[in-house]
């Protein structure tokens, strides 16, 4: 995969509100290009392109046929393409096949056809483009307004959105670009592609899909530079997605959304703190913008809390009918995606891992520095462990996000460790959090239920029995800090 082929890249949505005046400025002084394209994607009837981050389209510009492939690269910024163009509109994967992505594809479709799979279009994307080429100190960028729709038999999906695309120079120059444009539109950062979209669409789904932490890949002699960057990527990824998800997602999946955008900070957070000392740590700015942000979406999350398994189990506990406490609304959280603030800390997170550089290098490797690392937070678990009966709801707390940060160094350093030894934690852990997790939320409980006692008598129920559980899962909390007291220990 040579450098010609990766595209620098950054989508985002298009408020109807700035639609025209965005086209104005594009088409200023008469230097926009304005073209029609019609785009045919091809998968298997199992997806197997699509689930291997391939994206295979035939493309109709004017009378010329055009064949690409992309394929993800981890990051916000970078994808591999590979176009060439095609005597008609027939697909012919041994176009790619001077190329990793391409060797993929063929293998992939050749295994499929052995099964009984032949590739075939599974939808279409007809758009029109108006695109200009910007030169701005230390880039130049290609910028493209698209707007058209996607098809996938009868369903129909429209869409407008803004690319902006490198095609020479800084990627932090051109994120600055982006960023000026960003602000005065009030565009909105969506990770999604066009490809991406139409797979939703033929699996029924206009939205966006929940999307949950993955592993993060490298190589097990990979630098802290290399090995941060994959973790970074993974992090931003999984707040990005479910950002949009609340923004232009199922409302369904709104409490789902939120929590995992909450899940993606506190790991992006955790990331930070886990590599500290071997990567160049983030302007204090950006790590407080994300802490605002957080709070925000916990207001919701508290809600959400209250509002679903803690009512439902009152109730069936035989609760007397007791009106909700309102402390405050819970904020509007498409409005509070698309703000300016909150985009702007997306924008700015992405330009800081794009002009991020590497310190002096450490005196050991990361498997040796990663490994005494975890060992050292491993023994203050422990440690927490024979304390545990005297810790109030703030220390418990406390002792909770150690054990997430504790979960989340243990994935974000998995290639560097044993795998059996680094599951039988992982698995330990995970029980921890769980249990803890399930206090906190027993404790957010009755501290409303509890500043309600004194204008609604019939809180008291929900008081005593919130108390009583609490008790309860205390119990199953020492027992699980036990077990993880007793996983055999991580290696030097």
């Amino acid at each position: 995969m040579t450098a010609a082929h990766i595209e620098i890249e950054l989508k985002f949505l298009v408020p109807a509100s700035s639609r025209a005046a965005l086209a104005a400025e594009l088409g200023a002084r008469g230097a926009a290009r304005r073209v029609s394209l019609i785009d045919a994607y091809f998968d298997t009837p199992d997806r197997r392109l699509a689930r291997a981050g391939l994206a295979w389209r035939m493309r109709r510009e004017g009378r010329r046929w055009v064949q690409g492939l992309k394929a993800a690269r981890g990051g916000a910024l970078e994808r591999f393409e590979h176009e060439v163009t095609s005597p008609d509109a027939s697909p012919d994967p041994q176009a790619h096949a001077a190329t990793a992505p391409g060797q993929q594809l063929i293998e992939l479709l050749a295994q499929a056809k052995a099964e009984g799979q032949d590739a075939l279009e599974r939808f279409q994307i007809q758009q029109r483009r108006l695109m200009r080429r910007v030169r701005t100190r230390g880039a130049v960028v290609d910028i493209a307004l698209d707007e058209g729709r996607l098809t996938a038999g009868a369903a129909v999906q429209k869409f407008r959105e803004i690319e902006f695309e490198l095609v020479s120079g800084s990627p932090v120059a051109m994120l600055g670009l982006v960023e000026r444009w960003r602000r005065r539109f009030g565009l909105v950062h969506d990770p999604r592609n066009k490809a991406e979209r139409g797979h939703h669409l033929v699996a029924g789904s206009l939205h966006p899909p929940l999307r949950k932490a993955k592993s993060p890949r490298y190589d097990q002699d990979a630098g802290a530079l290399d090995a941060f960057g994959a973790v970074f990527d993974e992090c931003l990824a999984h707040i990005s997605r479910n950002l949009i998800g609340l923004t232009d997602g199922a409302p369904e999946l709104r409490a789902e959304h939120v929590h995992q955008a909450r899940v993606g900070i506190r790991r992006l957070r955790s990331a930070l703190r886990a590599f500290r000392g071997w990567v160049a740590e983030p302007p204090a700015e950006l790590v407080d913008g994300l802490r605002r942000l957080f709070a925000e979406l916990g207001k919701a999350r508290d809600s959400d809390v209250l509002g679903s398994g803690v009512v439902a189990e009152l109730k069936q506990a035989g609760a007397p009918p007791l009106s909700l406490p309102a402390d405050s609304a819970p904020p509007d959280l498409a409005a509070l995606i698309r703000s300016d603030e909150t985009q702007h800390q997306l924008l700015a997170w992405i330009s800081w891992r794009a002009g991020l550089q590497p310190l002096a290098e450490p005196q050991h490797s990361l498997k040796r520095l990663a490994r005494k690392r975890l060992r050292r937070w491993h023994k203050r678990l422990v440690d927490g462990r024979r304390r545990f009966d005297d810790l109030e709801p703030t220390a418990l707390h406390a002792l909770r996000k150690h054990a997430k940060r504790q979960r989340y160094a243990l994935e974000f350093f998995a290639p560097l460790l044993p795998h059996r030894r680094a599951a039988c934690h992982l698995q330990a852990l995970a029980a921890v959090q769980q249990v803890l997790g399930e206090i906190n939320d027993l404790v957010v409980a009755r501290d409303h239920y509890q500043r309600l006692v004194a204008a609604d008598p019939a809180a008291w129920f929900a008081v005593g029995w919130l108390t009583a559980r609490l008790a309860e899962a205390r119990e199953r909390a020492r027992d699980e800090l036990g077990h993880l007291a007793a996983v055999e220990p991580l290696p030097r």
